[in-house]
């Protein structure tokens, strides 16, 4: 039983092996293979290693020919062959599989087979060979060994990794490794040329700040990522991020898109197509808006959008070199440069076209380096359209600047004769003009003095007010203790003394002496507390508490208004802050401008309450804080509020909206001037007409 089987097992394996075509390998010399092989489509990609392996007798292989095509819906092949080493060295050989996402490749090792991966969509670093970016797997073979092998191609939709048929590659590692290179070497250097490139125009950007620079260099930067992809290098920065190559090849989806974006708004912006060709620039903006949806679509229906992007790129580019034309012939400035870029860079990849399709033999020039070279081309004449732009413009500049001379000229003996006729003129209003100035200074002097009468007005009625109640009491209890002194009198002088009485009588005058004092003392107070913020001066800044300054004010001003309409009331709440630093300041200057305030306020108030009546609450809210270091004190009123037309105006000298001789316009910009110029503080406002207005006064530290 068991002879049996092993002589089924051997009979199976040599007609597999049979089974497999067989490529030779000869010496040095890199083969392209087409045929010699069989191909195994698997539409379900479901087949397994071991089925293939034990059925390949029965598993429909077919025979490779070279015109053997990549079918559409096809995106999973099993190749089989062998392959012999009939050169007289021992050499390692490199199996290209140019395209593939995934690469499974299965060599012959005595009994079992071998694995090994590739892909340019599989991780770089568990590539089998991660070179330059390819697909490439490498197998040593002794001189006239022969190894059978399978391979499993898989496809992913791309936009330029497409395999048009099964072909492959084989060469020694030594020819490979030296055409890398120098590849590679070319490449490095147009890339050095892009980086050259961009960092020149950057820096020329930063300078000028025009959009075409901006869009050069976003079409610089899709040409330097585009061929750094293409060639291997960007993959080999980020080789340890295992999921880059997808990464990568989700970008260049979008990636071309928006190369073709930034290169259409270059054109746009150089050619100056809004403003030369509206048509043409219309046309532009829907390619743009084309290349926009394409990168959307791309994510969500490969097919499609795959189709409309070849249909986009043909008509692309047969309305650039149409309107390149229309701008040559129209002598716009740069357009024979951009048009030979353009078609520099439409050469490079119409040699790719050409190589994929098999009308011109693929080489390192027409492969590697046309699309390269194109691209350099291409961005140097760019550069050139733009230096020749700015040229055009310094041009024109200095035309401008020779005609703005010339007319300066002009106008200067123009003026001289002018000046000469106006002198005399000017000499004649001088005089009547420093009358004016004179009159107007006096007028504007006194007017100010006008503020400050009204201003120590206000201050005088308050102040006259809020010592007129301790006055009155004094008054009273005076009057009182004369009648309670005469009634005393009369009881000394009877002859018989009610000592009880006179006790009480004398009780009382002590009371009524002590409330005068009382009075008096805050009539004293009240006094001194004016004398000392308003204390004859010279300005002289000193720490200052700023709650104790603003109760004080807020109650002059109150008693003010309340000697010309006892019959108003207002509700009066303050939230000081207790913590309030002291702060330097003049008093008697930042009294003043907290009397504005609140006369203001309660002006507003007042004038509301006419309108209104009972319903209506007068109310003023009073606050102070320590905020960023700078002690901030709001006054807010319910009252009128002030109109968004007006509000930028309130502290413009000479501007009031108070009627006629109630108000000189000066208070406001006073007070303006006191807390800014005077104090180095800031004071705005925040209205709402009809319902408020609140002023934010914040002093510094």
């Amino acid at each position: 039983m068991r002879i049996s089987t092993f002589v089924v097992w051997v009979l199976v394996f040599t007609a597999h092996f049979s089974y497999a075509q067989l490529i030779s390998l000869q010496n040095l010399k890199e083969v392209d293979v087409t045929k010699g092989f069989y191909q195994l489509s698997d539409s379900s990609k479901k087949l397994q290693p071991s089925a293939i392996f034990s059925k390949t007798s029965i598993l429909p292989f077919q025979p490779a020919h070279e015109k053997t095509l990549k079918e559409k819906n096809i995106d999973v092949y099993w190749l089989q062959f062998s392959v012999k080493n009939n050169s007289n060295l021992d050499e390692e050989w490199v199996f290209d599989f140019e395209n593939w996402a995934f690469v499974d490749f299965y060599y012959q090792e005595n009994q079992d087979f071998k694995l090994k991966k590739t892909g340019h969509l599989y991780p770089y670093e568990k590539r089998d060979y991660p070179k330059a970016n390819k697909n490439y797997i490498e197998v040593p073979l002794k001189s006239g060994e022969t190894k059978k092998c399978f391979v499993r191609l898989e496809y992913r939709r791309h936009i330029s990794k497409i395999p048009q048929d099964l072909r492959f590659k084989i060469a020694p590692r030594s020819k490979v490794d030296e055409r890398d290179a120098a590849v590679g070497n070319v490449i490095f250097g147009f890339l050095g040329i892009f980086s050259v490139m961009f960092l020149y125009n950057l820096i020329i950007f930063f300078v000028t700040r025009l959009k075409s620079y901006a869009y050069y260099l976003f079409v610089l930067f899709f040409a330097f990522y585009f061929t750094s992809n293409n060639s291997g290098y960007l993959i080999t920065l980020f080789r340890s991020l295992s999921s880059f190559p997808i990464w990568a090849s989700h970008f260049e989806l979008v990636g071309s898109e928006l190369y073709g974006v930034a290169y259409l708004l270059f054109i746009q912006s150089l050619m100056k197509t809004q403003h030369n060709y509206p048509k043409w620039h219309r046309v532009l903006n829907g390619l743009i808006i084309s290349n926009i949806v394409i990168s959307i679509l791309f994510f969500i229906h490969f097919e499609v959008a795959f189709i409309l992007l070849y249909i986009v790129s043909t008509a692309t580019i047969f309305i650039i070199i149409t309107l390149g034309i229309r701008c040559i012939k129209d002598q716009i400035p740069s357009a024979g440069y951009l048009l030979l870029g353009y078609i520099a860079n439409l050469m490079g990849v119409i040699s790719i076209m050409f190589v994929l399709t098999g009308v011109l033999p693929k080489s390192d020039f027409t492969f590697y380096y046309s699309l390269p070279l194109g691209l350099t081309v291409e961005v140097i004449l760019f550069s050139f359209a733009l230096a020749n732009m700015i040229n055009i413009l310094r041009k024109d500049n200095e035309e401008k600047q020779k005609k703005n001379i010339e007319q300066l000229l002009e106008n200067q003996q123009l003026q001289t004769k002018v000046n000469r006729e106006l002198e005399q003129k000017v000499t004649e209003r001088t005089v009547e003009l420093n009358l004016s100035l004179n009159r107007l200074r006096i007028t504007q002097d006194q007017l100010v003095l006008k503020e400050k009468l009204a201003s120590l007005g206000e201050l005088t009625a308050g102040i006259a007010h809020e010592i007129q109640n301790p006055l009155n009491f004094v008054n009273n209890f005076s009057e009182l203790s004369i009648e309670l002194a005469q009634e005393l009198t009369q009881e000394i002088t009877k002859p018989k003394i009610d000592k009880e009485l006179i006790s009480d009588l004398v009780s009382d005058l002590s009371q009524n002496q002590q409330k005068i004092n009382h009075h008096g003392q805050r009539a004293s107070s009240i006094v001194k507390g004016m004398l000392e913020h308003s204390r004859t001066g010279t300005g002289e800044r000193r720490l200052t508490n700023l709650n104790n300054l603003a109760h004080e004010y807020l109650n002059i001003a109150y008693q003010g208004l309340r000697a010309r309409d006892a019959s108003f009331n207002i509700e009066m709440k303050t939230d000081f802050d207790l913590d309030l630093p002291e702060i330097e300041m003049v008093p008697q200057e930042m009294g003043r401008v907290l009397l504005n305030l609140f006369n203001n306020a309660f002006y507003a108030t007042h004038e509301k309450f006419g309108q209104l009546g009972k319903p209506y609450q007068p109310e003023i809210q009073v606050s102070t804080q320590l905020k960023n270091d700078k002690v901030e004190l709001r006054i807010k009123d319910n009252g009128t509020g002030i109109s968004p037309e007006i509000i930028n105006k309130i502290f413009q000298p000479f501007f009031t909206t108070k009627s006629t001789g109630e108000g000189t316009g000066l208070g406001l910009s006073i007070s303006y001037d006191i807390v800014t110029k005077g104090h180095h503080g800031e004071i705005t406002v925040e209205s709402e007409n009809g319902n408020y207005t609140e002023f934010i006064v914040k002093l510094p530290r």
